[in-house]
């Protein structure tokens, strides 16, 4: 079954529609998803670097 396609311009207009207090709410919740949303990008980028980094400890370590 094909989802509904839901615009941005039809979100804004739903979510006014919504008392303060569960716009609040919506706002929130949104608010949180984001965040982790922003901190897991932030690991992948983080873990990315680290696997490029060389192995200081592996048998293929560059001589000094």
């Amino acid at each position: 079954m094909a989802r509904p396609e839901v615009t941005p311009e039809r979100l804004v207009e739903l979510l006014g529609g919504l008392p303060p207090e569960e716009l609040k709410m919506v706002l929130a919740k949104l608010a949180d998803r984001l965040e982790v949303q922003e901190w897991m990008r932030l690991g992948e980028c983080g873990l990315r670097e680290w696997l490029n980094e060389p192995d200081l400890y592996g048998d293929d370590c560059p001589t000094r």
